[in-house]
């Protein structure tokens, strides 16, 4: 009796869940096509304008009404990608013509709950409203929402903040980010930081300027950022890996980006950190021994054959590859094979098979292309 009753209970749920679903279907098939039917007048106002060649008063007055409703603006969303799709320039040239009614927009959304507050900014960032217009109310109200605890609102507000341009601005936002208590993550950060639409030297000064006064989570974000973006800090990053008091996971990060961009005097510093830390801190081991691929000699390929014999993974793993990215044969590694270190052995031999692999691959798509 009681196996009966479970079963028509779940019988029942099932049928809820169903129930549930088709309404659900209904219900977003019809905002679909109110979607649509406000796109498609959205679609013959804009071409009208268009056509017209400029944009009047009263447009930028009908816009800043109905844009108001979250539902018209994403009708307008749906419409300019469309239109952009066509005519991307001309899309751009009309956009530009709408900077008064965006930033009363931005007043507005600011008042609205955290979903709705999220998307105006995404909007801003998607078509770069106010690249190179750094317009003070604008650029203020956006960064009232970098202080949102809801991580959408914040990272769709930096987004917008990053597409406008100013390197001020930007500043702000990073201060915001370093002085809360809500988590961002630091890749999150980065990311966004190599979309900032600006002068991108000028930003690179004022970070470096103000680098002290970062916690240690954020000079990591920024060191990241130029590892990502430029080559011309190799003397900064090599001071601040060689300072005293440099965080671990600050000097993980400059020891990457000196390896992305080859930088000479940097060359004794590498090798140092790897003699220091080999037997006790085997992150600084591995990271270096990557790091090392882009400084080629006798000396380098002597190092990475050492780290082979190291006993930990990472390290002979990150060791093999530099090798292999120095260009050596088979019989540069003679010594290896032969060797009584079956781990350094073993992991030689993977990454030559490896090689190998590769190239019949090509070939074979060589031949087939053909």
């Amino acid at each position: 009796m009681k196996v009966e009753i479970l079963i028509y209970a779940y019988l029942a749920v099932c049928a809820a869940m169903i129930g549930f679903n088709i309404v659900c279907i209904f219900i977003f098939r019809a905002k679909d096509k109110r979607l649509n039917h406000y796109s498609q007048r959205f679609i013959r106002i804009v071409h009208q304008t268009i056509e017209d060649g400029t944009v009047t008063e009263a447009h930028c007055k009908y816009l800043s009404k109905t844009l108001k409703k979250i539902k018209n603006l994403m009708a307008f969303d749906k419409t300019l990608e469309e239109l952009f799709a066509q005519n991307p320039q001309q899309i751009k040239d009309y956009i530009r013509q709408l900077s008064s009614v965006f930033t009363y927009l931005t007043l507005e959304y600011k008042k609205k709950s955290e979903i709705q507050a999220a998307y105006f900014p995404y909007i801003i960032h998607k078509y770069k409203v106010f690249q190179g217009q750094p317009i003070s109310i604008v650029m203020d109200t956006i960064l009232e929402l970098v202080y949102s605890p809801s991580l959408y609102v914040r990272e769709n507000a930096l987004q917008a903040i990053y597409s406008i341009g100013s390197v001020e601005c930007t500043m702000n936002a990073l201060w915001i980010l370093n002085e809360s208590s809500y988590y961002h993550h630091p890749k999150m950060i980065t990311d966004g930081l190599l979309n900032f639409s600006g002068d991108t030297k000028q930003l690179g000064e004022w970070l470096w300027d103000h680098f002290e006064r970062f916690s240690n989570r954020m000079q990591r974000v920024i060191v990241d950022y130029f590892r990502f973006s430029s080559p011309d800090h190799q003397e900064r990053i090599l001071e601040l890996l060689t300072s005293q008091c440099v965080d671990d996971e600050i000097a993980y990060s400059c020891i990457r980006y000196l390896g992305k961009f080859t930088y000479p005097p940097a060359y004794p510093v590498l090798t140092d950190i790897i003699e220091k830390h080999q037997h006790d801190q085997w992150i600084y081991t591995a990271i270096t021994a990557s790091a090392l691929a882009n400084y080629p000699g006798d000396r380098t390929v002597a190092i990475l054959k050492e780290l082979l014999h190291s006993p930990n993974w990472h390290v002979r793993f990150n060791a093999s590859q530099s090798l292999m990215a120095l260009g050596l044969y088979y019989t540069d590694m003679i010594d290896v094979f032969e060797g009584r270190d079956r781990y350094a052995s073993e992991i030689m031999r993977y990454r030559f098979d490896q090689k190998n692999m590769k190239e019949k691959e090509a070939v074979g798509i060589g031949l087939v292309s053909k």
